[in-house]
């Protein structure tokens, strides 16, 4: 009577980091539910962590462009320090200039100012451009979402089936070890179906430990994911592995849908509109650049006399300032050219894959949706086995309870019943990863609600 236990996709993989995790701090029992777990993997993830981080830079990016459209040049430089006294001015000089003169504070300020005017074009484009990276990032960070969501449900049902399966070797190790207690004194029962009943039992033994065991290392890379502590109790609010009730509509609609909300499609067309964006910005740079430009100068040292004199120049005592209108033209044609043909390059290798993301979208939800029709004939098929091995079952015990020589009948039917147990487990667990996959295939459309989630 078999009962095996499939390590799922990165169990080992998660368990072998954990001595290199920092201990985190000790929670309150708790008994979670799925959406919950998925919200604190989302929390603790890296990956989503650092996709975060990429949309705050993004953002930052962005807000440069606004800012270069408007007083993209504001500074202010100032100075202050010591600076020789000198009395008089150029048809009065001091009639001692020997010796080590006196030394007097100086303060000096600068503001300058650059506004562009036209083009006009060249801001909005730039602008346009930041704020697509932003779409970009966000979209990567979507899919690290969608990825870790689904991590989250395969060792979540994992779990939830090693527990079913822990708790269906008890009960079999239980009932065995009734039937074996009866028939210790009952002289009628044949050698061979004593050997058949002890030896059952010490198969049963072994594929308890290790049912035990796989449940230890599903509940540890569950917590592992979900930032939980390993060394504490995870509970779970679902008691069961059950069938999720999805709500699936029709293949054209979930693909149709797909294609909007799957995040590599927001990115290629984030990415082909800030191509097209930068594309145009260069396009502008074969214009004149326009620019108002301006500012205030300061100085003042009190040691120092004032030159009225406007040939004479003094850096100590002034105060002045301007605007004027300014004109900047490349004449660099062929650099120019250059990056024009750059961005339009860039932006026709991205066009070409445009045909290719939309099909490849639609194979992987009818990949999915097939998965999913599959995995619900597979988990109805399951049922009328599983009712059959009851019903075997239950006949095989009667039969025992008159003649206790078929007891080799009943031990048939103990591990047939635990093999379908256990395939209905199985089943349960193909069926609703299969609905989690399709979520996933169609960009996270949500089949179950959030309430009706185990």
């Amino acid at each position: 009577m078999p009962i095996y236990i499939p390590l799922w996709l990165g169990v080992w993989g998660l368990v072998i980091c954990l001595p290199a995790l920092p201990a985190r701090a000790q929670m309150p029992d708790k008994h979670w539910t799925l959406a919950e777990l998925i919200d604190r993997a989302w929390q603790y993830d890296g990956d989503v962590a650092s996709g975060r981080w990429k949309v705050e830079s993004a953002t930052a990016r962005r807000r440069q462009a606004v800012v270069a459209k408007v007083l993209p040049r504001l500074r202010l430089d100032s100075e202050s320090g010591l600076v020789p006294d000198a009395m008089g001015s150029v048809f009065n000089p001091p009639s001692d200039t020997t010796g080590i003169p006196a030394l007097g504070p100086f303060v000096r300020a600068e503001l300058q100012f650059v506004q562009p005017l036209y083009p006009i074009s060249l801001g909005r484009h730039l602008d346009e451009a930041a704020t697509q990276g932003i779409a970009v990032e966000q979209s990567d960070l979507s899919q690290t979402r969608l990825d870790v969501a689904f991590a989250v449900k395969e060792l979540y049902y994992g779990l939830l089936l090693a527990q079913d399966l822990h708790a269906l070797a008890q009960r079999v190790s239980d009932e065995l070890a009734s039937r074996a207690k009866e028939l210790d004194d009952d002289p009628a029962l044949s050698s061979s179906s004593r050997y058949k009943l002890r030896l059952a039992q010490l198969d049963l033994a072994v594929q308890q430990r290790e049912v035990g065991d796989q449940l230890a290392l599903a509940r540890a890379a569950l917590a592992w994911r979900t930032g939980l502590p390993s060394a504490g109790p995870l509970l779970l609010r679902a008691e069961r592995l059950a069938p999720v009730a999805a709500l699936v509509p029709p293949l054209d609609e979930l693909v149709a849908q797909a294609v909007g909300r799957r995040p590599e499609w927001r990115k290629l067309q984030a990415g082909l509109a800030a191509k097209q964006a930068l594309a145009q910005a260069a396009r502008a740079a074969y214009q004149p650049q326009v620019f108002v430009g301006g500012g205030l100068r300061y100085a003042v040292a009190p040691g120092r006399t004032d030159q009225r004199n406007p040939f004479v120049k003094d850096e100590f005592n002034f105060f002045n300032g301007g605007i004027f209108i300014g004109v900047r033209q490349s004449l660099e044609w062929h650099l120019l050219a250059a990056d024009v043909d750059r961005a339009r390059a860039e932006y026709r290798a991205l066009e070409v894959r445009v045909t290719g993301a939309r099909e490849g979208i639609r194979l992987d939800v009818h990949r999915a949706y097939l998965d999913y029709r599959r995995a619900d004939r597979d988990l109805q098929d399951v049922r009328q086995s599983r009712q059959l091995a009851r019903q075997w079952l239950r006949e095989a015990r009667d039969d025992f309870e008159f003649d206790p020589q078929t007891i080799g009948e009943l031990i048939a039917a103990f591990e047939t019943w635990a093999r379908r147990e256990q395939g209905y487990g199985e089943a349960l667990y193909d069926f609703n990863l299969s609905v989690a996959r399709l979520e996933k295939a169609t960009g996270g459309l949500e089949l179950i609600g959030r309430d009706e989630t185990p």
